[in-house]
C-alpha cells in the first residue's frame, strides 16, 4: 500500500494537505494511533478490493496513547516499505496570524494561548520531524502552492522544494529568503509611460526587457549558479531553498526575472514553486 503520514504543527495546513491527498484519489483519515494503521494495513491485505492508496494526519493528539510515536512510525516504515512522512510547519508569526483569522484557541496552550501551544507542540513533535521524509515550510504558500507541491511530490526523484519569489524592496525583505538577486541594475520600465501600468507577466513588458543582453547573461549564470549549489544544499540535509529577485516595488523587472527564471528551470528534476510577493500591491 502506498501510505502517507501527514504530521506537523497545528495551523500548517496538516487538515488542507489531507484533503488535497483525498482528491488524488487516496483513502484520507485524520488522528489515527498508528498501532491501528498497522491493523488497517492487515486487514485490508485480505480484502477482494485492497486499498493501494491511504494518507493518514498522525499528530500530537496520537502522543496521549503512544509515547513512542517516533519509534511507532519507524516500525511502520518497516511494516509498510512504501510509507513517507511528510512534515509541515510554519513561522511562529503566520501560525498565530491564522489562528487569530479563525479565533480559535490552541490545542495545546494553556488557557488556549497559541503561542504557548506553539511552543510546547514544536518541542513535543521534534522527533518527528527528525525522522520526517520531506519537511515543508507553509508560510508562504496558500492552498493552491500545497497542492503543487503534493502533486509535484509524486512526479519528482527528487523532494526538494525550490521557491521563487518576486518583491519589491520598498515592502521590506523577507527573513525567510536564502538568497536575494537584486534586479535594480535593469533600466526600470515604471518610468517609460506606455509600460509603467504593466508588471513582469504582460509579454509586452517581457519583450522589452528581453532586449537587454545583460539580463540574458545574469539570468544563465544565475541559473547555473543554482544547479551547482543546490546538490551541496541537499548535502548538507536542507529540504527547500528560497530564491528572490527584488526590484523597487516589485512589479516590473522582479517579476520578469522571477517568470523567466522559472522558465528555465520548470523541467529540472526538484520541486518548483513561483510566488509574486507583492502582487495584491499592483
Amino acid at each position: 500500500m502506498k501510505l502517507q503520514i501527514i504530521t506537523g504543527l497545528s495551523g500548517s495546513g496538516k487538515t488542507t494537505a489531507l484533503k488535497i491527498y483525498e482528491d488524488l484519489g487516496y483513502y484520507a483519515m485524520d488522528n489515527v494511533p498508528v498501532y491501528l494503521i498497522e491493523k488497517f494495513i492487515d486487514l485490508n491485505k485480505s480484502q477482494k478490493n485492497p486499498i493501494e492508496k491511504m494518507a493518514v494526519v498522525v499528530d500530537f493528539r496520537s502522543i496521549e496513547i503512544d509515547a513512542n510515536l517516533d519509534f511507532s512510525l519507524k516500525n511502520l516504515k518497516k511494516v509498510n516499505e512504501d510509507t513517507k512522512i511528510m512534515y509541515l510547519y510554519a513561522s511562529d508569526e503566520v501560525i498565530l496570524k491564522r489562528y487569530n483569522e479563525l479565533r480559535r484557541p490552541h490545542p495545546l496552550g494553556a488557557f488556549g494561548d497559541v503561542k504557548d501551544g506553539i511552543k510546547k507542540e514544536r518541542k513535543l513533535l521534534r522527533s518527528l520531524k527528525d525522522i520526517s521524509d520531506q519537511l515543508i515550510d507553509t508560510s508562504n504558500y496558500n492552498n493552491s502552492d500545497l497542492r503543487k507541491i503534493i502533486v509535484d511530490s509524486g512526479n519528482s526523484k527528487d523532494i526538494f522544494v525550490v521557491n521563487l519569489f518576486s518583491f519589491g524592496y520598498k515592502n521590506g525583505v523577507n527573513n525567510d529568503f536564502d538568497i536575494v538577486f537584486d534586479m535594480r541594475f535593469v533600466p526600470n520600465p515604471f518610468y517609460i509611460p506606455k509600460l509603467k501600468h504593466l508588471n513582469g507577466t504582460d509579454q509586452e513588458l517581457k519583450d522589452y526587457l528581453d532586449k537587454f543582453d545583460i539580463i540574458h547573461d545574469f539570468k544563465d549564470r544565475v541559473y547555473m549558479l543554482l544547479k551547482e549549489l543546490i546538490p551541496n544544499y541537499i548535502a548538507q540535509g536542507k529540504n527547500s531553498l528560497t530564491i528572490a529577485f527584488g526590484c523597487t516595488g516589485g512589479k516590473h523587472r522582479s517579476v520578469y526575472m522571477c517568470e523567466r527564471m522559472y522558465e528555465k528551470m520548470k523541467n529540472d528534476d526538484y520541486i518548483l514553486v513561483k510566488k509574486h510577493r507583492d502582487k495584491d500591491k499592483w
